[in-house]
Parts: structure tokens; C-alpha cells; sequence
């Protein structure tokens, strides 16, 4: 893998010696934790700020930390180019939008960028990724936390329950759910390879205690990605050949057992009425599906560069005759990226995902493969853009792909051991 150094001194492109960057470890593994003090709703990248100081830190203070694959480099040079000739499109025709809004919003997805390269271009020890794996397992104690004492303090609302950060923000159920989501896939990863018996058992923990989380949110597309993503790779694990298979068969039949019995527990009533009785033809949907209709409308008039990062949405107030600035704007990452940056950015952010996914299938990691369509529907029916759980499940995975691509002789088993 050759890296381009963007510090002082020699600027050429070498081959690094694999090293450690603690900075950058902790500062992604740190991220989810910071829904604890969450001061809005969808738990967007700004309220991970000290992740984002901990990487400007390793930047300015590690050689390494300045050297960028050229996966990065697209993905970079391409969004920062896209964010300044959008917005500077639309204001040019609509001069009403330059508000210190804008820019704040162009300026925090242009640190969500860069912080995703910066990320991905390390070369991380297992030791790192261990981490990294266990760390984001491990913070999933922070959503149950949050949601279980509105539990007790509350009771239900409707069938579900609102969770409240320590600074009293209600935090929205599909966003708070996918970052669950993306938690729980972490613990399972560690459940499946971890070779000690207490690493699987606390993994295994996590995972009933990230589903009784997603239960009590009433979030209905995060329960059935998970399924979907337990069941398929599961499915994919236990027809290859792997190490330690008896002692995970025992393992996935107890957690069957004690989440079929979490379910009836904390599933409401409402709840199950959502899944089996009234799937598809209820309220939220349909609000949903004319969100995307009004989105597909409004995208050809910015085909190729959109209208900026956030802009849309006074077009959206205008389209719905609302006054002021809506909240939701697509509700739905695809329709968000269409708006946002046109054709030409939704095609960058599908290079990032199939990029990763090119790297799997060539290191014949199909059980991470497995579970990557239950993610990925979870993630696009929201508007998941500028939220740490997209970008955190995206660096983890393309981390993990890019350490078994350069030791092809090692495997999960191997870091996780």
C-alpha cells in the first residue's frame, strides 16, 4: 500500500512500516460514547468533538497521521470539492441561504471527511483493532443505560420509550437505534472470533442488552436488520470451515433462548402490532415514502452537485409551505447524499462501500460480507448523512478489510485472540 505524505519536509509517496496511533484508536473508539451527553437529536458527528480534537492532535503531531491512501484521497479531494461548488451554486441563485448555518454545515461535513480518511489510512496493529472492536462493543452500555432509566423512570410512551442524554435532550428513536445497531454488530463480531470464553460471554451480554435497547425504542427497521444480520451470517459462519464452531453453536442456542425471552418481556403490544399487524400501512411510513417522492422531485434541478450540505431543506419548507427551518429534511440517507451532493457524490459515497466490500470478498471475509445489507438498510432509510453511527460502522469495517488485506495470513481469530 503506497501513502502520500501531506506533512513537511520530504512530500513522495513510500511504503510505511506498519505503527501504532493510539490518538487515532481512541478517538474512534471513544465516538458512540458521547450519546451520553448528546445535545441533539440525531446524534450528528459535532457531538463527537473530542474524537474529532483527539484526530486533529495525532495530525499535528504524527508524521504518520499525515500520510492518506489513495482510497482517501478520492474520497476526500471529491466531497471537499463537491461541499464548496454546491453551496456555492446555490447561494449564487439563492443568496438568501448564506447564513452562518450554511457554512457551519458544509465546514462540520468537510471534518467528517477528513476524519474518515485519516482514520482509514493508518496502519493499525490486531492490537488496535481489538481495541477498537471491543471498545465499540463495549459502549453499548451507554444507549441501554439511557434508555432503561426512562424505562424505570417513565414506562412506555406509546408502546416505546424516549430516551433522555444526561443534558436533557430526547434523542430520536431510528437514529439512537442504528447506532445501537452498529454496536451490536461489534459485539457479535467479538462473540463469533473472540477465542477466550470471557471476551464471548460479555459480548454475548451486550448484545441482549443492545436488543432490550432497540425493543424499547419501538424502532422496527433495527430489530429486523438485526435479525437479518445474526441470521445471515450465522448462516454463512456455520457452513465454513472455522475455528471454535461447537463452542459458538452452544453459545448462539443460549442467546436464541434468552432473546426470544427479552422479547416478550419489553415488546409492547404496539410494538408487535408494527411488525405483524400493521407493517407497512401506518402513519410513519407514508410520511417516509413522500419525503423521498418530494426529494426525487427536487434533485434534477441540481442534478450532478446538489444543493449543498443542508440547503435542501428550505427548499423542502418551501415545497410543504412550512415556515422556517424543518428538522427532517429526506429521511433517507440516499435521497439526503442525492439532495446534498448530487449524482456525482452519491457515486463517491457508493465507492466507499463497495470499495470496502471489493476488499472482503478478495480476503474471502464473506461472514463480514453477510452482514452488511442489514446494516446498509438501516442506514439508508434514515437520514443517516452526518451521524457518528454511519461513518463509525463504515471506518470500522474498511479498518478491519484493509489489516486483513496486508496480512493476508492472519485473521479475526487473530486479532481478537
Amino acid at each position: 500500500m503506497f501513502y502520500c505524505s501531506l506533512g513537511k519536509g520530504k512530500s513522495l509517496c513510500r511504503q510505511d512500516d506498519v505503527s501504532q496511533h493510539k490518538l487515532i484508536t481512541f478517538a474512534i473508539v471513544l465516538m458512540p460514547y458521547f450519546i451520553l451527553i448528546a445535545n441533539e437529536r440525531s446524534f450528528t458527528f459535532q457531538t463527537a468533538l473530542p474524537s474529532i480534537l483527539l484526530m486533529i492532535l495525532a495530525f499535528v503531531f504524527s508524521k504518520d497521521a499525515r500520510k492518506y491512501t489513495f482510497h482517501a484521497l478520492i474520497v476526500m479531494v471529491g466531497f471537499i470539492t463537491i461541499t464548496c461548488a454546491s453551496n456555492f451554486l446555490t447561494v449564487l441563485k439563492d443568496d438568501y441561504l448564506i447564513t452562518s448555518r450554511t457554512l457551519i454545515r458544509a465546514f462540520m461535513f468537510m471534518i467528517i471527511i477528513w476524519f474518515y480518511g485519516t482514520a482509514v489510512s493508518q496502519r493499525f496493529s490486531k492490537k488496535d483493532i481489538s481495541i477498537i472492536l471491543k471498545g465499540v462493543s463495549y459502549s453499548v452500555l451507554v444507549p441501554f443505560y439511557l434508555e432503561f432509566k426512562e424505562y424505570l423512570k417513565q414506562g412506555m410512551y406509546f408502546g416505546r420509550v424516549y430516551p433522555v442524554t444526561l443534558r436533557g435532550c430526547q434523542l430520536d428513536a431510528n437514529y439512537f437505534a442504528l447506532l445501537v445497531l452498529v454496536q451490536i454488530v461489534c459485539s457479535y463480531i467479538v462473540a463469533i472470533y473472540a477465542t477466550k470464553n470471557f471476551d464471548k460471554i460479555l459480548s454475548w451480554i451486550c448484545i441482549l442488552l443492545g436488543t432490550v435497547s432497540i425493543i424499547l425504542t419501538g424502532s422496527r427497521s433495527a430489530l429486523m436488520c438485526m435479525v437479518l444480520i445474526i441470521g445471515v451470517s450465522a448462516f454463512i459462519y456455520f457452513t465454513q470451515r472455522n475455528n471454535g464452531k461447537i463452542k459458538n453453536s452452544f453459545f448462539f442456542a443460549v442467546c436464541i433462548i434468552v432473546l426470544f425471552l427479552v422479547a416478550s418481556k419489553f415488546m409492547s403490544g404496539w410494538m408487535f402490532d408494527r411488525f405483524f399487524g400493521n407493517s407497512y400501512h401506518d402513519d410513519s411510513n407514508e410520511q417516509r415514502v413522500s419525503y423521498w417522492i418530494n426529494a426525487i422531485h427536487r434533485w434534477p434541478h441540481r442534478f450532478f452537485l446538489g444543493y449543498g450540505v443542508g440547503n435542501y431543506n428550505y427548499f423542502f419548507a418551501k415545497d410543504r409551505g412550512i415556515i422556517g427551518d424543518p428538522n427532517v429534511t429526506t429521511h433517507g440517507t440516499i435521497t439526503d447524499f442525492l439532495v446534498d451532493f448530487g449524482i456525482v457524490g452519491l457515486f463517491l459515497f457508493a465507492y466507499i462501500i463497495t470499495d470496502c466490500i471489493k476488499i472482503l470478498l478478495k480476503t474471502h471475509n464473506y461472514v463480514l460480507i453477510a452482514m452488511l445489507p442489514g446494516i446498509i438498510i438501516c442506514s439508508i432509510i434514515i437520514g443517516a448523512e452526518r451521524t457518528v453511527a454511519l461513518w463509525l460502522w463504515i471506518i470500522v469495517f474498511r479498518i478491519i478489510a484493509e489489516y486483513l488485506k496486508k496480512n493476508p495470513s492472519q485473521s479475526l481469530n487473530d486479532i481478537l485472540a
